[in-house]
């Protein structure tokens, strides 16, 4: 039997468009999906958030590689949080630029993560 359980949470991500080229970008993982418009920049995202997702659990270094980005292990179940934005913005120079050069929207997308 597997040890393995399945958390779903949501991702936050934020849409800004640069030059001719649109992006989403999530800096909690410090992944990026980029297109023409809007839907092919979210498109590119959940195409490059599966692959992470199938390496890093293939790999079993999903854990390490969240906790590299600053993720927290919080109460009795060690649940894994994000890191807060205003952390990220302390820490991430392109996130800082793009909150301080582009108009952006953020947005929140539902995902599944396997824990072994």
């Amino acid at each position: 039997m597997s040890n393995i359980s399945v958390k779903s949470m949501k991702l936050g991500l934020i849409a800004y468009k640069d030059d001719e080229a649109y992006y989403s970008y999530c800096p909690a993982l410090d992944l990026i999906g980029y297109g023409n418009n809007e839907q092919e920049a979210q498109q590119s995202f959940e195409i490059v958030l599966e692959e992470y997702l199938k390496y890093t659990t293939e790999n079993n270094t999903l854990i390490a590689d969240l906790e590299e980005h600053g993720w927290k292990r919080i109460g009795k179940n060690k649940k894994l949080m994000p890191p807060k934005m205003s952390e990220l913005l302390q820490k991430n120079n392109d996130l800082d630029d793009i909150f301080n050069k582009y108009d952006f929207n953020k947005y929140s997308i539902p995902v599944q993560m396997q824990f072994a």
